[in-house]
């Protein structure tokens, strides 16, 4: 029977979380209402779930975030113009621009029929809503401003869109560029130096060692491909089996954000999700401390998200948000500032989610920046790998004009 993992609210708003073994999610979900605990979030245990032979085939995963952004734009629309929900539903099912966005829009649909929220809906659609997803919709739901979350959702997916556009369509230049040199070291190993070095063993002339070299690689190259895909395995296999562990992977997500440039991108990214998510629960009247717990729970970074768990356990105790992520989370210091600023004003919700668009927008510029020095930097590196090559083809060239002149 499956085992699925649950994270729930108990009677007395305590945070519960562990695992049930139920036939489908549905049941495990009755199961849990059934102890007295409200699950926020149901998801398959590790190494659970269908089999990938079971499971319905698809190409990339680009189109089902189309299909989310589609839909949640739509829906938003209608939601904000005061249609009710099961009536907008069926208008985007009658709309629908693929089979698959229908069907998912049928499934959503027989659901709030059969009177399951909205949230709840979605949660039997993982691999289309994201987590962080279910919880700012169940926020709005908790609140009563559905359409105000789902206009802000629809902003947040059309920004990650472009973003996503943006990289794409810088990629193609440097795509082009790999694909070319390795075409052209394909012609240089593969043609012009097997032609070359008979020229030398002819004329009784040894051979440059930089052309044997060449000459080496291209008669061992599939060895050479074999024993790189051997140590990128043993390499991979490391380094999953110590994710696997908790704390392996608390050690390794430490050791991204120690990393020069990229930990500070890790660390903006996973800040702006927790600040956004909290700030839309804040909104929609979740208290802070079930609030933070939800939010947290979708921190990616585990050593982050321990060091928010740390906090979370202090505001249980009564300390302040900004006092609790001051001592115990990893956070940006510009954005603790800030939330001390907002928690002192009494505006803490818009104040999160000012932290969150500030973050968001660093994420985004700092994407523009390196693709921008990416394609000059390809550009001279695969210049110097060719440059590299030609300069012993051509000594090789001038060595035997050398040797006929003689």
């Amino acid at each position: 029977m499956p085992t699925f993992r649950y994270r729930a609210y108990g009677l007395d708003g305590a945070v519960a979380e562990g695992t049930v073994d139920a036939a489908t999610s549905d049941a495990a979900s009755e199961l849990l209402w059934g102890r007295g605990l409200s699950p926020y979030q149901l998801r398959p245990a590790t190494g659970g779930g269908t089999k990938w032979w079971n499971r319905d085939i698809t190409i990339g995963g680009g189109s089902r975030r189309t299909d989310l952004l589609a839909f949640t734009r739509d829906f938003s629309m209608l939601n904000a113009a005061g249609i009710p929900m099961d009536n907008a539903l069926h208008i985007l099912k009658a709309q629908a621009s693929t089979p698959r966005l229908r069907m998912l829009i049928e499934s959503l649909l027989a659901d709030v029929l059969n009177g399951v929220s909205l949230s709840d809906a979605m949660q039997k659609q993982p691999e289309v809503f994201p987590q962080d997803y279910i919880a700012i919709v169940r926020a709005g739901e908790t609140g009563g401003r559905l359409a105000g979350v789902l206009v802000e959702l629809a902003e947040l997916l059309s920004q990650r869109a472009e973003i996503r556009q943006r990289v794409q369509s810088a990629l193609i230049y440097p795509s082009l560029l790999v694909v070319l040199s390795v075409a052209t070291l394909s012609v240089i190993l593969g043609s012009l130096i097997p032609s070359i070095a008979p020229i030398f063993s002819q004329g009784g002339k040894p051979l440059p060692a930089s052309l044997g070299f060449m000459l080496a690689i291209r008669d061992h190259w599939l060895e050479i491909v074999i024993l790189i895909g051997i140590v990128a395995s043993a390499l991979a296999g490391v380094f999953t089996a110590a994710y696997r562990k908790p704390e392996g992977r608390k050690r390794l997500d430490h050791w991204k954000l120690r990393v020069p440039l990229i930990g500070s991108f890790l660390l903006s990214q996973e800040t702006a999700r927790f600040t956004r998510t909290l700030g839309s629960m804040l909104k929609a009247g979740v208290p802070l401390s079930q609030a933070a717990k939800s939010s947290a729970a979708l921190v990616r970074n585990r050593y982050i998200a321990e060091s928010l768990d740390r906090a979370i356990e202090a505001i249980h105790q009564g300390s302040s948000l900004n006092g609790a992520l001051r001592e115990d989370a990893v956070l940006p210091s510009i954005a603790l500032q800030m939330i001390a600023v907002g928690e002192e004003a009494g505006k803490l919700e818009q104040m999160l989610t000012n932290v969150a668009l500030m973050l968001e927008s660093e994420v985004q510029s700092w994407i523009d920046r390196f693709m921008s020095a990416l394609t000059p930097a390809l550009t001279v590196g695969i210049a110097l790998l060719v440059g590299g090559l030609i300069l012993p083809v051509m000594n090789a060239v001038l060595s035997i004009t050398d040797m006929a002149a003689r």
